[in-house]
């Protein structure tokens, strides 16, 4: 009998430590409710839990960092979104996955996000090839561009291919105050992010060569002159006369109120356009590639990756792992989406849920994840995008000229990528 007692409470101690109870810190957003609801069918699925700790996007940065530098971790699982990834992934402080399961990996289906899955602390810069295996993307946020299809349809028009096929159609909507016909998101805190698409097709960038390591300054180029060229024509033609004061909620609410035929948005904003106490537009919103410049069509990353710390305990690092291999699946990652969530998978495109026309957006997500690209992949990102939206703004603002704004914005970057220590140059000035 004492054997029999000694074997189930061993069998009972193996059992309660394959059910280790996880707690993740994960931003409060618009697509945090279709994470918990495929959360919840998770824990259903395997008895496990994972307490959230849903915080507003502010105090994401502040938490992770207590959590990764105290002796025992608070989270099993933290989340970094684009803004604070590369600062995070160069502080050492994450789990290299193959670590913990040297046989894992993202299968092709899984959107790439320029390989911010992967970090190379030698050149400090994201790197799929010889980088360490330390994230898992969660939340495939990117930019489309939505169209008012009903009224396209009316038109006979076709989704622009190019930025002046934009111009183009939305003239043919263009009524203000009634409607613009393109709404730019130019407010001081996120022009960079709504300019992205401009500058990446006409071949532009802020850094040269950042995941090789060059961090030389190329913000002040001929392509981004270009580019802005083209953001402001679209402006002063179709498009909002004060769009340096707007930001993505107003930006929101012109698209769901019927008041804006064109914006580029993030497709988290999607389901608003479809709820009934929300949209005006309830079944009128499509989506589609954002249009193309001389260097092809471009989305700006917005991305959220999973991560877990060094300082979580051994068996609580498998259970935490076990989570993100599950959520990350085919098969899971259309429960995600159906649940409201925004899913990672480019392969959505071919599934059956992308020709129902509730998920009339997943075509467009998958073409943009493809050509969608990190504007600041560097641990000053937070420091560099500060500047690049100050100077940005006062030109869209008309408070500097272009060529001013970009020779002025790019010594201010050379100089903090300079004091960091980094690989970094200047193109000579515009003029």
């Amino acid at each position: 009998m004492k054997g029999f007692v000694s074997l189930l409470a061993v069998c009972l101690l193996a059992s309660t430590a394959t059910a280790a109870k996880l707690n993740m810190l994960i931003n409060q957003s618009p697509w945090f409710d279709g994470f918990r609801k495929t959360l919840v069918m998770y824990e259903e699925e395997t008895g496990e839990t994972i307490e959230l700790d849903v915080t507003p996007y502010p105090g994401m940065s502040e938490k992770i960092r207590n959590s990764i530098r105290s002796p025992e971790a608070i989270y099993d699982i933290v989340i970094t979104s684009t803004e604070f990834m590369a600062t995070y992934a160069n502080s050492g402080e994450f789990v290299n996955f193959n670590d913990i399961d040297p046989d894992f990996k993202l299968d092709s289906g899984i959107c790439g996000y320029q390989d911010t899955s992967y970090w190379n602390y030698e050149t400090r810069s994201f790197d799929a090839k010889n980088g360490e295996f330390i994230g898992i993307p969660v939340n495939g946020n990117v930019q489309v561009l939505y169209y008012r299809r009903d009224l396209y349809e009316e038109k006979g028009l076709q989704p622009p291919k190019t930025w002046d096929d934009l111009i183009k159609n939305a003239a043919e909507f263009h009524n203000p105050p009634r409607m613009y016909g393109m709404i730019q998101r130019s407010e001081r805190g996120a022009v960079t992010y709504n300019f992205g698409p401009y500058m990446f097709s006409h071949g532009g960038a802020v850094y040269k060569d950042p995941q090789n390591g060059d961090f030389s300054i190329v913000f002040n180029s001929e392509n981004n002159r270009k580019a802005l060229e083209k953001y402001l024509e679209i402006r002063d033609k179709v498009g909002h006369p004060n769009a340096h004061s707007i930001g993505q909620g107003e930006m929101i609410q012109y698209l769901r109120t019927g008041k804006a035929a064109h914006a580029i948005a993030v497709i988290a904003a999607w389901g608003g356009m479809d709820d009934e106490e929300k949209s005006a537009v309830i079944g009128k919103m499509g989506a589609a590639l954002i249009p193309s410049g001389p260097s092809g069509s471009a989305s700006s990353l917005g991305h959220w990756e999973a991560h877990i710390p060094k300082n979580v305990k051994p068996e609580h690092q498998k259970a935490a792992l076990k989570f993100l291999k599950w959520l990350v699946t085919k098969e899971n990652q259309i429960k995600y989406t159906e649940n409201g969530a925004v899913p990672v998978r480019c392969d959505l495109i071919y599934s059956p849920i992308a020709k129902e026309d509730r998920f009339r957006f997943i075509e467009a997500l998958g073409q943009n994840s493809e050509v969608a690209k990190f504007i600041a992949p560097t641990v000053t990102a937070v420091e560099s995008t500060a500047i690049t939206n100050l100077y940005l703004n006062k030109i869209v603002a008309g408070e500097i000229s272009i060529v001013d704004g970009l020779n002025q914005a790019a010594e201010e970057l050379h100089k903090i990528t300079a004091d960091n220590g980094m690989k970094t140059g200047m193109l000579p000035k515009l003029k």
